[in-house]
């Protein structure tokens, strides 16, 4: 198989600027130049096979675009609600429950438990709870269910 001249010819957002004295795995590779300004050496297999089509700007944008869309998909009323449901306690929780919290009563220095959430910016919070257990079930899933925005029941 003989050398076929890739010299300005484009693949996907690269356009072929030189070939370069180098090898890779015994093939050639070029200097190519993206699209967005940015130039990458690219080996000449990875260009005609169409894995490489620019000098990552691409996959960044993809994944930029998808992640922001998946992301937006869960909100409801603004909301994203999968950062509140079923979410395991962070790993410094001293509870063990996600969003309860423990504190000292003012006068008599007893231990409580209070229930917290922040939807859209606004804290709310339920005290007084003996134990962590009942300021999760009694404290924060009321809380959620109070705050929480209603999921539209005809979507799937």
């Amino acid at each position: 198989m003989g050398f076929v001249d890739l010299k300005d010819k484009r693949f996907g957002r690269l356009v072929v600027v030189e070939k370069l004295d180098i090898r890779k795995q015994r093939r050639v590779v070029w200097r190519c130049k993206c699209d967005c300004g940015n130039y990458v050496d690219v080996m000449s297999t990875y260009l005609t096979t169409g894995q490489t089509k620019s000098c990552g700007c691409l996959k960044k944008e993809k994944e930029r675009k998808n992640l922001r869309e998946s992301y937006d998909n869960k909100r409801v009323d603004g909301v994203v609600k999968p950062l509140y449901k079923g979410q395991e306690p962070r790993k410094d929780s001293s509870t063990g429950f996600r969003g309860v919290a423990k504190y000292y009563t003012r006068k008599s220095k007893e231990l409580r438990y209070r229930a917290w959430i922040t939807v859209k910016g606004k804290k709310y919070y339920k005290s007084g709870f003996k134990t962590a257990e009942d300021a999760y079930y009694n404290g924060r899933l009321k809380l959620e269910e109070l705050h929480l925005p209603k999921e539209d029941k005809n979507e799937p």
